[in-house]
């Protein structure tokens, strides 16, 4: 089992796809949109997959979630990875994230501005006008993710939801180590995003168990993954 091959996530999406009901048709719309603004602007792209390769590898990441216990703070020498809205909460408090993964439903055009924040840009089926609208918007490094290859310039680390992704982003970049900080796998803290969708429950819930299932699958190859001070719920 290779956790950075394209063709295992694509057979594991699958099984997501249907347990949850979503659309593949959808999925390969959104990607193929997120294509085409990347191919405007591949001089950023390529700078940008350089810029998160060599601040990634070997490093220590800590990956930010969005729960209600979460708070934005760096280890010594860490590389700090937002996963989306967690973004704003780390801006409130003073703290620059180095790298953003975010599919754009909790991201505000203001801080799509910051010039040394990497944007990871993630294509899904109910996304297709955020991506449209909102990545030209990005002043700073970005690349863009799916949950399969859909061109050779969209990526596909692995995950499913924001907060898993961002894990396995730090992992598909070489990273030595990931901790977790302010991740809820068991309860929903947010029910109404910043862009204003509104969450459904049982899809919220599904979503949580598919995170956490993935990561569980991550660490049991022996990847080394934590959790930072005891600030996630429902972990391992």
């Amino acid at each position: 089992m290779n956790l950075k091959d394209p063709l295992f996530w694509e057979m594991l999406y699958d099984y997501i796809l249907t347990s949850l009901g979503f659309s593949r048709e959808g999925d390969y719309y959104s990607c193929r949109i997120l294509d085409i603004l990347l191919s405007t602007r591949m001089n950023v792209v390529l700078r940008s997959l350089r810029y998160i390769m060599e601040l990634v590898s070997g490093r220590t990441v800590v990956v930010i979630g969005d729960s209600p216990r979460s708070r934005c703070r760096k280890l010594g020498g860490a590389v700090l990875i937002a996963a989306d809205s967690s973004l704003e909460k780390c801006l409130e408090e003073g703290v620059v994230p180095d790298v953003v993964a975010t599919d754009l439903d909790g991201i505000s055009t203001n801080s799509l501005r910051l010039k040394d924040t990497l944007f990871v840009v993630h294509a899904h089926g109910d996304n297709v006008d955020r991506v449209n609208r909102l990545l030209p918007s990005i002043e700073g490094f970005f690349i863009g993710t799916s949950q399969f290859k859909c061109s050779p310039r969209v990526e596909v680390p692995g995950g499913f939801t924001d907060g898993d992704r961002a894990v396995f982003l730090a992992y598909y970049y070489g990273a030595k180590k990931v901790y977790l900080q302010g991740f809820d796998f068991s309860s929903i803290g947010r029910w109404l995003k910043p862009s204003g969708t509104r969450v459904n429950a049982n899809i919220k819930i599904a979503k949580l168990a598919w995170a956490r299932l993935l990561l569980s699958l991550l660490k049991n190859t022996g990847y080394e993954i934590e959790c930072f001070e005891d600030s996630c719920k429902g972990w391992i």
